[in-house]
């Protein structure tokens, strides 16, 4: 049996790397203790040394079973991902690099399952059981994501003419529950205090929230909002989406004594100098692992504290800071609140953000 490498170094099972006076050399050992093969170039010539690598792990993949097969779904699936990253970066096909991160994690879940076979086997009944087997499993919002990639996926391989018809095409996804939770101000400011009193990321985070909730925006406006977007006269946050041929929109939230102390509290916490007003201790945009991890511990700080003084507060993430803004504007009798969410009419802020239980109106004259 083999042993376990005592430095691990990023090569495939069995995979070794020998590097001697004047060559380089890579080698497959079987457990018989022989070499599947052996390749070595000049110690002196990087291309050549970057050319056996390549070969060596493609080899070496294909040993342990875990090569990708031309004409497979999986295949399909990383050329998908190549398009998207050769694509201009003003390219409307072209998604953003944060969902295309997002996308790179869903895509796990259907390699599983679609990876092995060809895209033109692919029929409408496997993907209501792929979409009925993630409900049972108490996943059934993922699932219609993860199946929106796969839909992505193969129509592009259509325009390889890798398959005659998408059969995502009238899928009926899963039907979810709409979140409906509404943040109440106190929550917030408790979660800004214990942010204070922890401080580093805790603050950072924290203020990250109150800012999202004083702006209306959206988690990806906030987390990526640069230095540059603090002018004179407010806060320019980008209106995150936007249809195929729209061009960026932004809106201006003018200057609060809060808002503002909130962004000079935020950029005076960087250790590194960084675009970003939210960014982590290197400079950074939070990855959403990293976020969660730090919110969650936050929140659990808050319901100790809150336990504690015997008031009301349930954990919220940074998503719920637009709904609850929208739903406290709106009972204010805010007539313009699509500027402020940046909506071109009010019905998906009526339908989604506005979560009011209880509805206030005048008698009638």
């Amino acid at each position: 049996m083999i042993s376990r490498r005592k430095t691990p170094d990023g090569l495939p099972f069995r995979l070794y790397r020998r590097e001697g006076k004047f060559k380089v050399s890579y080698g497959y050992k079987l457990p018989n203790g022989t070499w599947a093969f052996r390749l070595s170039a000049q110690r002196n010539k990087p291309e050549a040394v970057a050319e056996i690598d390549l070969e060596a792990r493609r080899r070496a993949d294909e040993l342990n079973g875990n090569f990708v097969l031309a004409g497979t779904t999986e295949a399909l699936i990383s050329e998908y991902f190549k398009w998207q990253t050769r694509l201009p970066a003003d390219s409307e096909m072209r998604k953003a690099d944060i969902t295309l991160t997002e996308n790179r994690v869903e895509a796990k879940n259907l390699i599983k399952v679609f990876g092995k076979v060809k895209p033109a086997a692919i029929k409408p009944h496997h993907i209501y059981r792929y979409l009925d087997r993630r409900a049972e499993l108490g996943a059934p919002a993922k699932a219609n994501k993860e199946i929106a990639l796969l839909s992505a996926v193969l129509e592009y391989g259509r325009r390889l003419g890798e398959l005659p018809i998408n059969p995502c095409r009238g899928i009926k996804y899963n039907p979810t529950r709409p979140r409906q939770k509404y943040v109440q101000p106190h929550e917030i400011a408790l979660a800004l205090e214990i942010g204070r009193a922890r401080g580093g990321s805790y603050l950072v985070l924290a203020l990250c929230v109150q800012t999202a909730y004083l702006t209306v925006s959206r988690p990806e406006e906030m987390r990526t909002l640069v230095r540059q977007a603090a002018t004179d006269e407010g806060l320019v946050v980008p209106v995150g989406k936007r249809k195929a041929g729209q061009i960026q929109r932004t809106k201006l939230v003018r200057w609060s004594p809060s808002l503002r102390t909130a962004v000079n509290d935020a950029l005076a916490l960087q250790r590194t100098a960084s675009v970003y007003v939210f960014g982590n201790s290197s400079g950074q945009v939070y990855s959403r692992s990293g976020w969660n991890t730090i919110w969650k511990r936050l929140m659990g700080y808050c319901q100790t504290v809150a336990t504690e003084r015997e008031i009301e507060f349930s954990p919220f993430t940074l998503a719920d800071m637009r709904p609850s803004a929208v739903t406290d504007r709106m009972e204010e009798g805010d007539d313009r609140i699509t500027d402020a969410t940046g909506h071109a009419d009010g019905k998906m802020v009526a339908k989604v953000y506005d979560r009011r239980r209880v509805r206030k109106v005048r008698p009638t004259a």
